[in-house]
């Protein structure tokens, strides 16, 4: 049974608010990763992506995206459908349903949903909480509940957000945290560092008496998206990653966008 890196998922609101206060905008982004495990016996991980943004009316923007995996334990794929949405001028949204096919490394099912308040005098304060519900293709289940808080000025922003996890059957409970902090501007480039740490925890029903497992993973990305004109640029990114007691993960990204 794979490890599941539930706590490295989290929606890149900022990233979108532009968008969302734009009309009838459109943004496809096509990227690729290739991943290197060590121990060499989990082999190589290998995804592609094709994700459409549109914002038809400001304050509302939707996304759909399909990526495929190739990794040692077969091919699958993963179907998107995520939502932002302005109710008010200090609340918004973010919804999603995933959908991946049959493999033990992604998830069956996942619904996220968030709700993002905006305060202080520029509403550039943003407190949030958010519930997540993932359903793998065994017996096993997910509930997280997050927690998170974002400050960002021109130019720059850093979110901070905890999540907590009870994993079902078992009721096993384990917490993570993320830290991301991003520079840059719309129209320019955007630098991020993100750091996710905390435990995954998970009964192993595979095994004849089920035992619970319990493991401190870490992650930390970097990912960097330049305009090269005004409707089109590239994007980079390299990740690496430990699972105790498991393997350590190597990456690196690189993706085109082009808006319209």
């Amino acid at each position: 049974m794979s490890a599941r890196v539930w706590l490295v998922s989290f929606p890149l609101c900022l990233l979108l608010t532009s968008i969302a206060d734009a009309e009838d905008y459109k943004r496809i982004e096509l990227s690729g990763s290739y991943e290197r495990l060590s121990p060499s016996l989990y082999g190589e991980w290998k995804t592609g992506t094709l994700a459409f943004y549109h914002s038809p009316i400001r304050g509302f923007t939707y996304i759909i995206g399909l990526s495929g995996f190739s990794r040692k334990e077969g091919e699958a794929l993963l179907s998107h459908l995520a939502s932002y949405k302005d109710w008010t001028e200090n609340i918004y949204t973010y919804t999603s349903i995933s959908y991946g096919t049959n493999s033990v490394y992604l998830p069956q099912l996942r619904l996220d949903g968030e709700v993002y308040i905006k305060l202080g005098a520029k509403k550039n304060i943003l407190p949030s909480v958010g519930l997540s519900y993932i359903k793998y293709h065994d017996v096993h289940r997910d509930t997280l509940i997050s927690t998170g808080l974002t400050y960002y000025a021109d130019g720059w922003n850093i979110t901070y957000k905890h999540f907590l996890n009870r994993s079902e059957p078992g009721n096993v409970r384990s917490s993570a945290d993320l830290i991301s902090i991003g520079i840059g501007r719309e129209k320019a480039s955007w630098t991020y560092l993100d750091l996710s740490y905390g435990k995954q925890a998970y009964l192993a029903t595979y095994l004849a008496i089920p035992e619970e497992v319990r493991q401190n993973s870490l992650l930390i990305k970097f990912s960097h998206r330049r305009w090269l004109t005004q409707n089109w640029g590239i994007t980079l990114g390299t990740n690496y990653f430990k699972l105790e007691k498991g393997y350590e993960k190597y990456g690196v990204e690189f993706g085109v966008f082009s808006e319209f």
